[in-house]
């Protein structure tokens, strides 16, 4: 929760940032060193680009300096710690600190892969799986001997299955072959026109040439509204998400001893509580995987949480 108004001030010298900067959004907690969030805020993409150092580091000091707003400390900060997509080699990772640095944010900047920060916050310490499913998908896992590891996550061009991107490409492709007779008829059509404000499958055509990766992937909230509403093919091109899913989780079980339990854990826009496409891969994983399980409590991994647990261990 954001800190209220009246919450006291926190000396310099106690503040710490935990960020989450991911190709979608940016999310800041502002802490203490005893560990309590003081405040948040959130903003738009800052993930590391090559040669965009400067971009993400703007983008952050905007989220970060409405975050202290909100928690009653003002910047810089004594330590940001960020985990950034993008930036999983030391040179972007220098590069981004540096950046950040130099921006105003923190006095101290140490920045990670966005991985790092999302098993902290998941798992801590310990071993466990983590499968994030928003405009790309990939699976993570710190195996029992801390070792990490992970499946998927190479891109749309190789496949992203399950993520956003490829919802939104299943239900284009579902939509083209029920315009023209090859498959049964569903609803996705006119849901896709609608959500694009377009009025014929024509203009869908148009709309495709040009349209982004990240803009196929817009179009997968309709599709899991389509699907909670009992679309029947919405409903399956999400089970077949799930069962992608499923399989990036199956790979990474080898590094688990047998026979027992896995911790699970969920990152990412469409694994949110309600969300069938949560509810389809924690059947799927009931069924097929039962030795990894998620959680029924709880919603995604709270990244930016997990950042300001690595922050204060710098302290």
């Amino acid at each position: 929760m954001t800190a209220q108004s009246d919450s006291p001030t926190v000396r310099p010298s106690d503040v710490l940032l935990g960020v989450d900067s991911g190709g979608s959004h940016t999310a800041v907690a502002v802490g203490d060193r005893e560990g309590r969030v003081l405040g948040r805020a959130e903003g738009p993409g800052s993930a590391m680009r090559p040669g965009g150092a400067e971009r993400s580091a703007a983008v952050i000091l905007d989220v970060a300096r409405r975050a202290a707003t909100r928690a009653n400390v003002t910047l810089p900060a004594t330590i940001a710690l960020v985990g950034a997509a993008g930036a999983g080699r030391p040179p972007e990772q220098e590069a981004l600190a540096n950046a950040i640095k130099a921006a105003g944010v923190a006095d101290r900047v140490a920045v990670r892969g966005d991985t790092e920060i999302a098993l902290a916050a998941a798992f801590g310490d310990g071993p466990g799986i983590l499968i994030n499913a928003g405009t790309g998908s990939i699976a993570h896992a710190r195996g029992a001997d801390g070792q990490l590891h992970r499946a998927g996550g190479h891109g749309w061009q190789f496949g992203d299955e399950g993520s956003g991107y490829w919802l939104g490409r299943r239900a284009l492709a579902a939509a083209s072959r029920a315009h023209d007779g090859l498959e049964e008829s569903s609803t996705l059509l006119g849901r896709l026109l609608v959500a694009l404000g377009l009025e014929t499958f024509d203009d869908l055509i148009r709309w495709t040439a040009t349209a982004t990766p990240a803009q196929i992937a817009a179009l997968a909230p309709h599709v899991l509204n389509a699907a909670r509403e009992g679309e029947t093919v919405a409903q399956q091109i999400v089970e077949e998400a799930a069962a992608e899913l499923s399989q990036l989780v199956r790979v990474l079980m080898r590094h688990f001893p047998e026979g027992k339990g896995i911790k699970m854990a969920t990152a990412g826009g469409l694994l949110r509580p309600g969300s069938p496409l949560l509810i389809a891969l924690r059947a799927n994983l009931a069924t097929d995987l039962p030795r990894a399980r998620i959680s029924e409590g709880g919603g995604p991994v709270d990244a930016p949480a997990g950042a300001l647990r690595l922050a204060a261990r710098l302290l």
